[in-house]
């Protein structure tokens, strides 16, 4: 996993996963990081807390991604939303039959 803004000095192999871990857990989707992202990629300045936001933003993804986790596109971003969108799907499936 990345290291990528994070001192690691004072920290033990099992602190540092846990906050690699923890990194990849907590990331969810951003379009307005993604967007950023773009403008950087394009070019484009950034202030320098957007900057920095995108920095950890990009750090979270890329552990999520290392951890296995399908960071292609926001419904695969975090395991809650599949499970959501599930629901959804079984749930308006179920109200069309109803409706028949």
């Amino acid at each position: 996993m990345t290291t990528d803004n994070l001192d690691t000095s004072g920290l033990t192999q099992n602190s540092l996963e846990r906050v690699l871990r923890s990194r990849a857990e907590s990331w969810q989707h951003s379009a307005e990081m993604e967007k950023a992202a773009e403008l950087v990629a394009n070019g484009e300045q950034l202030s320098p807390s957007a900057r920095m936001a995108l920095g950890y933003y990009k750090d979270a993804k890329k552990a999520a991604a290392a951890t296995g986790r399908d960071v292609s596109a926001p419904a695969n971003s975090h395991g809650g939303d599949k499970l959501t969108a599930a629901y959804r799907t079984l749930s308006t499936r179920l109200t069309e039959r109803s409706y028949r």
